[in-house]
C-alpha cells in the first residue's frame, strides 16, 4: 500500500493538470534600500591605494533591497543635497541618499513607460546631468542611443547619433559625461577604433540630442580593460572607470581608474591618460560600472563614488557602493584650477563638484 501511494505522489507531481499550484507572489515595489557597512582597514596608510598621493577608502557598503527593481545598476550620476542617482541595464532608477543619512527618502521606478519593452530599448550604460536644468541623458546600448528626459524621466526624446551607428550593439555608449562647458563625451565599451585595439570615443560640441558633428578620437585602455564610466574632476580632467575580468587563481573582475585632460582631445587621435588608481586590496573585487565625483571645493577632499553590477545574480555577485577620498593637492592642475577661481570669484561649474558625502558618517 504504501508502495502504492508513493507511485500515486509521484504521478500527481507530475501532472500540472491534476494539482493546484501556487500563484506567484505579488510584485515587490517597497521603498526600502539598506546599506550595509563592509569592513575597511582602520588606518589610512592601509586604506590607501594609487601610490602615496592615491586616493583613500573612506566608506564600503552592500546594498540591498526587497524591491524588485533593485540590482543591475551601470551608471552613476549626482543629484545633489547629498543624492545619488544609479540607472540600470534594466532601465530601472534608485535615487537615494549617501549612506549616513538617517530617514532619507529612497525612490525605485522605471525609466521608460513600457515595463515590458525589450532589452535593446531600455539597457542603460552610461548617464549625465546638467546641475541647471535637471535634465539627464541617458546612454543606450542596445541600440545605440542617447536619450535626454528630464528630472522625472518625462518628455524624453531619443536619438542615434550617425557617428554611433557601426558600434556594436552589445559596445555601445558605455561611458558618458558632460563637461562644465557643455560639450559632452562619450566612450564605446568595445574596441571599434584602430582595428580593434581601441575604443572610439566622441566629443559632442553641445546637447548630442540637439545635433553636431562630433570630435572621434581612440582611447586605447590598459590591455584587457575597457571603458565603464567616466566622470569630471574639479581641475577639469576627467576620471576613467576601466574593467577587465581575470582568470587566475580564479574568474574574477578587476578595475582601475585612469586619469585623462580632456583638453588634449584631437580628432583621429589617440586621447592619452596616465594611471591614477587599482580597485584592489581594502576595494572588494567585483563589477565596477558607476563612476561619479563630489567635493573637491576650495581645497577640500575630491569625493569619488563607485557602484557595482550584479548583472542580476544575487548569488554570485553584490550592488557594492564604495566612497574614495582624493585631496586636489595631489593633482597639480586642480590645485592650479582652485587658485584661479578663488582669485576670481568664479562660479562653481558642476552641482557635480559639490561636496555630498565628505562628512558622511561609515
Amino acid at each position: 500500500m504504501g508502495r502504492i501511494l508513493l507511485v500515486l505522489a509521484v504521478v500527481i507531481g507530475l501532472s500540472p493538470g491534476l494539482v493546484w499550484r501556487s500563484l506567484p507572489p505579488p510584485p515587490n515595489r517597497d521603498q526600502v534600500l539598506k546599506a550595509l557597512p563592509l569592513p575597511i582597514p582602520d588606518t589610512r596608510r592601509f586604506a590607501r591605494i594609487g601610490g602615496e598621493n592615491g586616493p583613500v577608502v573612506t566608506g564600503l557598503w552592500q546594498l540591498a533591497s526587497p524591491n524588485d527593481d533593485f540590482g543591475s545598476y551601470s551608471a552613476l550620476t549626482v543629484l545633489g543635497h547629498r543624492q545619488l542617482l544609479s540607472t540600470s541595464d534594466t532601465g530601472r532608477y534608485l535615487r537615494f541618499a549617501v549612506p549616513g543619512d538617517a530617514g532619507a527618502e529612497v525612490e525605485f521606478g522605471s525609466v521608460f513607460d513600457d515595463r515590458n519593452r525589450f532589452k535593446a530599448a531600455r539597457d542603460i550604460e552610461s548617464a549625465a546631468r546638467d546641475p541647471e536644468t535637471g535634465r539627464i541623458w541617458l546612454g543606450l546600448e542596445g541600440r545605440n542611443a542617447i536619450v535626454r528626459t528630464d528630472a522625472r524621466f518625462d518628455n524624453a526624446l531619443e536619438v542615434r547619433p550617425e557617428a554611433m551607428r557601426h558600434w556594436p550593439r552589445n559596445s555601445g555608449p558605455e561611458a558618458m559625461t558632460r563637461l562644465a562647458d557643455g560639450r559632452f563625451l562619450v566612450l564605446s565599451e568595445g574596441l571599434v577604433a584602430d582595428g580593434g585595439r581601441a575604443s572610439q570615443g566622441l566629443l559632442f560640441p553641445a546637447d548630442p540630442v540637439e545635433g553636431g558633428g562630433p570630435v572621434s578620437f581612440s582611447f586605447d585602455p590598459p590591455a584587457g580593460f575597457n571603458p565603464s564610466d567616466i566622470a569630471i574632476l574639479p581641475s577639469g580632467k576627467a576620471l576613467i572607470l576601466v574593467r577587465g575580468v581575470g582568470l587566475l587563481p580564479y574568474p574574477h573582475f578587476t578595475a582601475r581608474l585612469l586619469l585623462a585632460d580632456p583638453a588634449t582631445i584631437g580628432s583621429g587621435t589617440a586621447w592619452e591618460w596616465q594611471p591614477f588608481a587599482r580597485l584592489e586590496g581594502p576595494v572588494p573585487r567585483e563589477n565596477y560600472e558607476g563612476l561619479a565625483i563630489t567635493g573637491g571645493r576650495d581645497g577640500e577632499a575630491v569625493t569619488i563614488w563607485l557602484i557595482s553590477d550584479d548583472n542580476g545574480a544575487v548569488l554570485l555577485q553584490r550592488s557594492l557602493l564604495v566612497r574614495l577620498e582624493w585631496h586636489p593637492a595631489a593633482d597639480p592642475a586642480a590645485a592650479d584650477t582652485q587658485k584661479k577661481r578663488r582669485r576670481n570669484n568664479a562660479p562653481r561649474p558642476l552641482e557635480s563638484s559639490e561636496s555630498l558625502a565628505a562628512q558622511t558618517a561609515g
